[in-house]
């Protein structure tokens, strides 16, 4: 079978992809990354070639489960739409999910596989952080520098702005959630933290 012909089979079902991605996420946090694929098959409820025909393999699987629990921060899409926002709209969506995926109990869980698997997989804390935070991080300079560019923000580093807002956001909270010294925040809590910290950047960094 040529090339051409391969490329016309039987289009992905999303939803298969979906239980896959569940299934992947569910059990690299339950057992670590050693799980099969065999198994995340079998939970995810469809055939190994059908794991495959979507994910050519495991490392692959590894990226777009990263990058799907990335996207609780932002999407692509949402990102395409932030232009049609003021700034302050812009970064308090933002911030909302942010906080909302930082302040998750599973991000424990997700260190602690990290830290475990990173003896046999040196390079899994950076693949992590550049296809989770690290992304969620460049587009957060990017909305900056743009604010700068378009005279809303003064000028500044993007990148030294971005770790100030996200430090904002987060504080010391953020740790004491992590070492299980104090409840998640509520929905409440979130918006008005996210508010607050939202705040007080802008008084440093708006141009007004």
């Amino acid at each position: 079978m040529n090339e051409k012909n391969r490329q016309k089979g039987r289009p992905k079902d999303p939803l298969k992809e979906r239980a896959i991605l569940q299934a992947a996420r569910k059990l690299f946090l339950e057992k670590g990354l050693d799980v099969t694929t065999e198994e995340i098959a079998r939970v995810a409820g469809v055939a190994k070639a059908t794991l495959y025909a979507n994910f050519a393999d495991k490392d692959i699987l590894i990226e777009a489960v990263l990058r799907q629990e990335s996207d609780l921060t932002i999407s692509d899409e949402d990102f395409s739409k932030r232009h049609n926002h003021s700034l302050t709209d812009t970064l308090t969506a933002f911030g909302n999910r942010f906080v909302r995926f930082i302040n998750q109990r599973e991000l424990t869980g997700w260190d602690r596989l990290i830290a475990s698997a990173a003896i046999r997989h040196p390079d899994l804390p950076r693949r992590f952080y550049v296809a989770g935070p690290g992304r969620a991080q460049q587009m957060l300079e990017s909305i900056i520098a743009e604010a700068v560019d378009e005279g809303v923000l003064i000028s500044c580093n993007p990148r030294e702005a971005a770790d100030d807002l996200a430090g904002l956001w987060l504080g010391m909270t953020s740790l004491e959630i992590k070492l299980g010294a104090r409840k998640t925040l509520s929905d409440e809590e979130i918006k008005r933290r996210v508010s607050h910290a939202l705040g007080v950047f802008m008084r440093f960094y708006s141009v007004k």
